[in-house]
Parts: structure tokens; sequence; C-alpha cells
């Protein structure tokens, strides 16, 4: 009886333990365009996810060698994912990232060397260089336990597929340009995307600039910031999501943040980047991004509720006001179903574009 006692004691203790930390990273295979979450300083945690945290998309993961050798297992996002600076319009996030699966959240890894260029305010032409070519790169640590797959895959915010996962083959590695300057060597290339906002789309590459894939028809949106975008006719990562400007997205390239991030050379990256072997099989179920916000307003309301009944409280009913307002999201039109990844990849006629006019 008192080794039962003892096993009881610990099993409550356990249970215990469960409701008031996050859910340790096992059992969960990621890769790009999964759903990341990143919680804000002060994020309220229930016991099984952590409410109100901002939502992104997850890029590519793999392992880079850096100078001296050392290895190190990483998976790309957006900069502005992984915000540590005050002032500049977004929550600052404590550096954990979390998977958010029906399981509950499962950490994946803490954030690394990141990167967002704002423009500043009241700075005028000056800020312009910043807010068309500023650098948004981040680069997420990953837990020891955290299985990967370099296979591109996403659902949207409802839940909906528009393709099958995609290996990537490695990082698509361009030439590097000064800031300022643009190229217009890639354009009408094709360029697919993967983010837990919008699912996969596809569309055609414009021009590009140091830190700027720009395109039209991927149709980035909030949530997808920091997913995988590939060309699919080599399925090269080519960078991840940053930006966009009504249907004109920019792309982050993959190549310029690793090289920023390990210092290495222009030309150089797929002899220090390997992409995750696309074996593993993604094993957790993913809450939708529908799916949080919607049970985030559901705790704000009944936070709101318990404070205006207990008066004892003031300090959680304090904590409920500081939350952000969560926006109302648009109906997303339908999307095209994808062809299969054994069936060779069409895309649309591209429609002629003028090309503006330089002078010296």
């Amino acid at each position: 009886m008192k080794h039962a006692r003892s096993r009881l004691a610990v099993s409550a203790f356990a249970a215990l333990l469960s409701l008031v930390a996050p859910v340790a990273a096992h059992a969960v295979v990621v890769g790009p365009g999964d759903p990341i979450r990143t919680p804000m300083e002060g994020s309220p945690w229930d016991g099984y996810r952590n409410i109100n945290s901002p939502m992104c998309s997850a890029g590519v993961p793999g392992t880079v060698t850096d100078r001296n050798g050392e290895k190190h297992r990483v998976m790309l996002t957006a900069g502005h994912c992984l915000n540590d600076a005050p002032d500049v319009g977004l929550p600052i996030v404590t550096g954990e990232v979390y998977v958010p699966t029906t399981e509950g959240d499962k950490r994946i890894g803490t954030a690394g060397a990141h990167r967002w260029e704002l423009p500043q305010e009241d700075a005028g032409l000056e800020s312009l260089p910043a807010g068309f070519n500023g650098a948004d790169y981040g680069i997420i640590n990953l837990d020891p336990d955290v299985e990967t797959t370099g296979a591109s895959y996403s659902i949207d915010e409802n839940g909906q597929s528009y393709g099958e996962p995609v290996v990537m083959t490695g990082i698509q590695d361009n030439e590097d340009l000064p800031r300022g300057e643009v190229s217009f060597d890639n354009f009408g290339k094709p360029i697919c995307k993967d983010g837990m906002r919008t699912g996969r789309a596809c569309g055609y590459q414009v021009f590009r600039a140091r830190n700027g894939i720009w395109t039209v028809g991927i149709g980035v949106d909030h949530g997808d910031s920091g997913g995988n975008a590939y060309d699919p006719t080599t399925n090269e990562v080519i960078g991840v999501n940053s930006m966009a400007f009504g249907p004109v997205s920019r792309v982050m390239p993959a190549d310029i943040a690793i090289q920023e991030a390990y210092g290495i050379p222009d030309g150089q990256v797929n002899d220090h980047f390997e992409v995750s072997d696309s074996t593993a099989q993604r094993d957790s179920t993913y809450r939708t991004l529908n799916e949080d916000m919607t049970a985030d307003q559901e705790y704000a309301r009944a936070q709101d509720q318990q404070a205006s009944q207990e008066d004892s409280v003031p300090q959680l009913a304090d904590l409920v006001d500081q939350l952000p307002q969560l926006p109302q999201l648009p109906e997303l039109p339908q999307s095209p179903q994808l062809p299969q990844s054994s069936q060779p990849f069409e895309l649309p006629q591209l429609a002629e574009i003028q090309l503006p006019s330089f002078e010296s």
C-alpha cells in the first residue's frame, strides 16, 4: 500500500505539472509551411496552449555547417515573427517557438539570429530603402528531440489543403545584389508558397533585390509570414514569405539569410546548408489559425465575465485588457486544386507586364 500511495502521489504531481507548464517537444515532425506560435511576454498559458500567441509559418529546416565546422539544426522563418524590439508595432516575443498540435502546444526551439529592418518614422525618403529592401529573416534553433522533414506542405486557415507535399532539393543561391540595385533576371519565373493562413498558391517572379524576391499571384497574407517559397520547376527553396502589398508579395531570399546569419560567402550556401531528410512523415495534426483565434476570443470573454463577477481579481482583468485586438478575417476566394507532384507542373500563361524604364 505504501508503494501504491507513492505511485499515486507521483502521478498526481505529474498531472499538476502538465497544467502549469507548456507541453515539452516530443512526437512531432515539423516542416516547411507548418504553423508556428511565438508567445509574447506575459502571454497566458491555459495548460494546453499559449493564449494570444503571434501566429506565423515555418520555412525550410536543415543543418548549417558554419565556418568553424560546427553544425546547427535550424529552421528558417521571417525576422518579424521573432521580434524582440520595442516600439515597432509588433508584440515582443519570448524567443520560444511552438507548434500548435491538437494535443497542445509543443516547443520546437528558440530564436536564433534574426533581422528585421523597418522604415524609420518621419525619415522621409531616407526610409524607402528599408521599406523596399530591408532584411526580414529569422533562424530558429531546433530542440534536439524535434524531428524535421524537408517536404513543403500546408493547410489554410480552414484546414483545407491545395496540394501534396513537395520535397525541397536545396537553396536557390543567386548572385548577391548591392543594396538599392534591382535585377530582372528572374522575370516570369514561377514561384509557389506554403503558409498556414492561405495555404499553397503559385504565381510569378517579377524582379529581385538584395533582400527581396518580388512576386505576383502567391497571395501572402497575415499568418503566412515565414512560410516556405520555392521554385516548382526545381523544388529549390527561394526564401520565406515576408510581406504583401495587395497582389504584390515579397519573399526574403533564403541564401542571403543563411549567408548573413553564419558568415557564408556568396555562392557557397549549398556547401554549408543541407535540407532536412524528406522521409520523415508529419505525425501531428495541427490546429488551424481560425481555431486558435476563436479560442483566444472565447478565453478573453471568459476572463472578462469572471472579472466582472469577482472584484477580487483585478489583475487578471488588466491582463486581458492588454491583449491585442484580434482582426476580423476576410472570406478567402476558392483556390484551384494544384496538380499532384508526380505530374509535370504547369502554370497559366503569363500576362504581359510592362517593365519600367530606368534613366541613368
